[in-house]
């Protein structure tokens, strides 16, 4: 068991299989020994015997576990954006996560306005209409839909730095400060970021599970009076670590 778990909180992701150079330069990550002191064997690398999912690497090629490579990634920097944004905004504005979405919705998206504590101008003019909610649509549309052509290659690359498949492309424009110009240093800091990311993974299936679980009402965490978020049930637990806890929700 505590192997799985370190295999899968605890690893870098790299692929010893013979793979195209374009799929080997983009994704293969080695940290230092002192970079990764934990057990556990690395779940892409060797004969994946170690791997908690018996088969796993039956029937796919190098390049495709290094397709899975670069989702994983993916999904781990969309979930440490959403858990440090979920948390951030219920702190910011008292608005859930599982509630933002009725704040800007076709019939009226103008509450977004002003909901941030000690705001001194609106986002739009009072009266104006604004936000829109087809107009804030639109803008990430576009926005998400550009990275994504970028990302993809649908697109030209906007900078030369960019290449195709390329999650850490670095450069002036996507490392300013250099922070990877040590390619040892970088190699931490990759190992670092895909760690944080699996735990934000893992992080981000408790906001879901927080939302079901603590939700007072038989409607859905969005439409139920009173359903807390997580920032909500951290400080109702910090402030009565005894009385209010899971067993709260679930032992009753």
């Amino acid at each position: 068991m505590a192997s799985a778990m370190s295999s899968f909180m605890g690893t870098r992701p790299v692929v010893t299989a013979q793979r195209p150079a374009r799929v080997s330069a983009r994704m293969v990550t080695r940290a230092a020994a002192d970079a990764y002191p934990e057990p556990g064997k690395n779940p892409y690398d060797g004969d994946f015997s170690d791997l908690p999912w018996p088969n796993w690497a039956d029937g796919k090629s190098a390049d495709e576990i290094a397709k899975w490579q670069e989702r994983e990634l993916i999904h781990a920097r969309w979930a440490m954006m959403g858990c440090a944004g979920a948390w951030g905004g219920e702190v910011g504005t008292g608005v859930p996560w599982f509630k933002a979405g009725l704040l800007c919705t076709p019939e009226d998206c103008t509450k977004m306005n002003s909901i941030f504590p000690g705001q001194v101008l609106g986002l739009a003019p009072e009266g104006s209409g604004f936000p829109n909610f087809y107009a804030v649509l639109a803008v990430e549309v576009v926005a998400i839909g550009l990275a994504e052509a970028y990302r993809t290659g649908l697109i030209e690359p906007a900078y030369p730095e960019l290449e195709v498949g390329d999650l850490h492309p670095g450069g002036e424009h996507f490392d300013p400060l250099g922070l990877g110009a040590d390619p040892g240093k970088l190699d931490e800091l990759k190992l670092k970021e895909l760690k944080n990311g699996r735990l934000a993974m893992a992080s981000w299936l408790g906001y879901l599970v927080q939302a079901f679980v603590t939700n007072p009402g038989s409607d859905l965490p969005s439409y139920s009076e009173g359903a807390p978020g997580p920032y909500a049930n951290w400080q109702a637990h910090v402030a009565d670590p005894l009385g209010d806890n899971l067993w709260k929700y679930i032992g009753n």
